[in-house]
């Protein structure tokens, strides 16, 4: 089982701790108001190197020095240090932000038809930030188990006044906005065993992708007018699916089989 302190260092590296200044800070928490040469020992980390590193981590204010000969050092409260983290974080995401935004507004953005999304986690990623950007309507073909990683995101738009048009392949608990309940198989399912995934955001973003039964994804998301209306045009497609098929159950069964399969047949 990995040691709990490994994935405490695994986090700060994350933040661009390296992992000896990690290892001295938590063992400052550990035993707090040591020597330098006292929290070589404990950590492993080298009396050559202990006092560059305890340098380094007063320089981004994780420890005190305290007036003493020798000298002891004291961890800043975690509480307080995470908090001083977590707003430097933000002021500078808040900086890229708007620095990014004006460097790609004077780019010729909408010469670019789409970008890829890499992998299923990806896709979730930007269906989540265009569901709650989202101001007027959502329209999205989903299969359940591709529903739960976006379900409080479309909650708490529909909340917001955000109309929600939602194809289901399959049933689901989920019951915000409309929903249509669509066949569970349509063609890429059938043939490929790929489930498809379509939203549109306020006809200005779209995404599409497709996933496998082995948790592999792929797809593409968009701001290209033509792109996002033909996105959505599908979704509303399905939707004329749904209804037509409760409409004549019987008729379409005969004319295209039990999941439409013969429609195919072109």
């Amino acid at each position: 089982m990995k040691n709990p302190k490994d994935k405490i260092i695994q986090q700060f590296m994350r933040l661009g701790i390296s992992a000896q200044e990690a290892r001295a800070y938590i063992s400052l928490l550990e035993q707090e108001y040591v020597t330098g040469y006292q929290l070589s020992k404990s950590t492993g980390i080298p009396s050559s190197k202990i006092y560059s590193v305890l340098n380094r981590l007063q320089e981004r204010g994780f420890v005190i020095a305290a007036d003493t000969r020798p000298v002891r050092y004291v961890p800043r409260p975690p509480e307080e240090l995470l908090a001083g983290i977590r707003d430097e974080f933000r002021d500078s995401v808040d900086m890229l932000e708007s620095s990014l935004k004006a460097l790609r507004n004077g780019t010729r953005k909408n010469d670019i038809m789409a970008w890829n999304t890499a992998g299923r986690a990806d896709v979730m990623r930007k269906a989540r930030a265009m569901i709650e950007h989202s101001a007027e309507k959502v329209y999205l073909a989903v299969w359940p188990q591709d529903l739960r990683p976006i379900r409080a995101s479309l909650s708490e738009a529909v909340k917001r006044g955000v109309k929600l048009h939602l194809v289901s392949y399959g049933n689901t608990s989920f019951d915000r906005g409309k929903i249509y309940f669509h066949r569970p198989s349509d063609y890429p399912f059938r043939e490929r065993r790929e489930r498809r995934f379509v939203l549109t955001s306020d006809t200005s973003k779209a995404v599409i992708a497709s996933f496998g039964t082995d948790g592999t994804g792929h797809g593409i998301w968009t701001e290209n007018p033509g792109l996002v209306n033909l996105f959505k045009d599908f979704v509303i497609h399905e939707i004329y699916i749904v209804k037509i098929e409760e409409a004549f159950p019987t008729q379409i069964k005969t004319a295209y089989g039990e999941n439409w399969e013969k429609i195919r047949m072109v």
